[in-house]
């Protein structure tokens, strides 16, 4: 359409030209001789040549505009379908197709009453209930560097379990977590109520909010194992009643609950209930003009309890399960135990920093005649940073930029990282016979952790462990312990 503006202008001038061209003779006749009519005749020629100029001059331009346009909207739709391409995305424009139903089939009422789906997980979804079925397998390598060392290298499954979520009639959630490496075990089966996200209510067997590590995900830990200090002193999971919940705008997360202070699957076996409550606080969440610190949090958490426990089960092990503090057998505990500790979290781009001290004291340890008390504290400081420039994860997958497929050039995403720790007690066990071996213990740790895919990871840790004093395990005298251990690691 716009092609034909030059040619109907150019029809008018014709016209308008034609009629003058035939009046010009009866006016010149009536105006003068031929000379001046010639003049006339060859002035309006020109005057014609300008116009056509004109209009070769506008068709150009119009032919510039057309091809700039059609520039500009390749432009855009080569940027479009580049975001459509990258993964992170991928689950925004399901959520969009899914809002605004791209497609020609329509919703009979047995499809809106019911939906299956699958991500980051198995879903059944109904008009008021929703139940998730999701799991994860870790296997395990463990290689011993030392000639001398009393344990064999060794595959082993470390996790397998099967855990099942959901939602009642919108404000109840619920969650059957169970583990299928030895005995089958119950790990969490709770009820919630949730209708206020700064109050909800847990009751069942549930994971004690005391921690910050023993509060991470297993699955997203940085290292293959916790830190000494954390498997130690939390308590993790217990049967008990808990309140939850975010304040102050998401700034402050709080837990506290009593619970029967006896560990997992075990009844109380005193009236007296441990109490156990944490506090994380995250001041620059929401401080545009200081992104750096958005993911910076601190808190601390504090756990009581008046109780009895057998410690002869009580041993401290280094990461290759070497025990370095053995607590003989028939040591009881028949009094309080109080654990604390502080903490700190930080992201900012690819690089992360972690750090928590812990502390607890056990008193009235007893064997026949014989008292102590344990005092027990120790620590860890994480650092790191992710190679491939993606964001550092707290307490999540890392979400590559380009998934593994070497055939399209995708090699996943790399995080490197690195953490000391210490772990020590005081030297009254020792001292009056009731555990043998070293109070004090040091951990070196170098880690990669490689994600192929937000579901699939695999890790290479090497760890270096030395002792304050010799300890022999099995007939064989150890000062230190160096062992290079793998983990190829599933999720779905």
């Amino acid at each position: 359409m716009k092609k034909d503006i030059p040619k109907r202008l150019a029809l008018r001038l014709y016209l308008i030209s034609t009629f003058l061209f035939f009046q010009c003779p009866l006016w010149a006749l009536a105006q003068g001789p031929d000379k001046d009519l010639s003049q006339r005749v060859e002035k309006l020629e020109g005057i014609i040549q300008e116009q056509k100029r004109l209009l070769e001059g506008y068709e150009k331009e119009l032919n510039q505009v057309k091809t700039e346009l059609k520039r500009q909207n390749e432009a855009v739709e080569a940027k479009v379908q580049n975001v459509i391409n990258q993964p992170e995305h991928h689950a925004l424009i399901r959520d969009i197709m899914s809002d605004y139903r791209l497609t020609e089939a329509k919703e009979t009422p047995a499809d809106k009453e019911a939906m299956t789906v699958y991500d980051e997980g198995f879903y059944l979804k109904g008009k008021d209930d929703q139940l998730r079925i999701g799991g994860w397998l870790q296997g395990d390598v463990r290689w011993f560097l030392d000639s001398d060392q009393h344990k064999s290298n060794t595959f082993l499954i470390r996790n397998a379990r099967l855990d099942i979520r959901g939602v009642l009639e919108n404000d109840w959630a619920y969650r059957l977590y169970a583990t299928f490496v030895g005995t089958g075990v119950l790990q969490e089966g709770w009820l919630e109520y949730r209708k206020y996200p700064s109050f909800r209510v847990r009751a069942g067997q549930v994971f004690e909010p005391f921690s910050l590590e023993a509060n991470y995900s297993i699955l997203w830990l940085d290292f293959m194992e916790r830190a000494l200090i954390v498997n130690t002193l939390s308590p993790q999971t217990d049967i008990g009643i808990m309140f939850l919940g975010k304040v102050l705008d998401n700034r402050l997360e709080y837990g506290l609950g009593f619970f029967n202070g006896q560990g997992r699957n075990r009844e109380a076996v005193v009236d007296d209930k441990d109490f156990t409550v944490r506090l994380s606080f995250s001041p620059f969440i929401h401080t545009a003009s200081l992104p750096a610190l958005k993911k910076f949090n601190f808190g601390g958490s504090f756990s009581t309890g008046d109780n009895k426990q057998d410690l002869s089960g009580f041993d401290l092990k280094t990461e290759g399960t070497s025990t370095f503090l053995d607590i003989q057998s028939g040591v009881n505990q028949d009094g309080r135990l109080t654990r604390w500790g502080l903490e700190l979290d930080y992201g900012v781009g690819p690089f992360g920093l972690k750090a928590e001290y812990l502390q607890g004291q056990f008193d009235r340890i007893n064997k026949d005649t014989a008292r102590a008390k344990l005092d027990l504290r120790g620590g860890y400081l994480t650092a790191g940073y992710v190679l491939t420039g993606e964001d550092w994860p707290q307490n999540s997958s890392i979400k590559p930029r380009r998934d593994f497929d070497p055939a399209k050039g995708g090699w996943g995403a790399f995080q490197a990282l690195g953490r000391y720790q210490f772990i020590e007690t005081d030297s009254d066990l020792l001292n009056k016979g009731l555990a043998v071996g070293t109070d004090r213990a040091q951990i070196a740790t170098l880690g990669l952790n490689w994600y192929w895919n937000k579901h699939v990871r695999f890790q290479i840790n090497y760890s270096h462990t030395w002792f304050e004093d010799q300890i022999t395990v099995n007939g064989v005298n150890l000062d230190k312990e160096d062992m290079v251990f793998s983990r190829f690691q599933y999720v779905f």
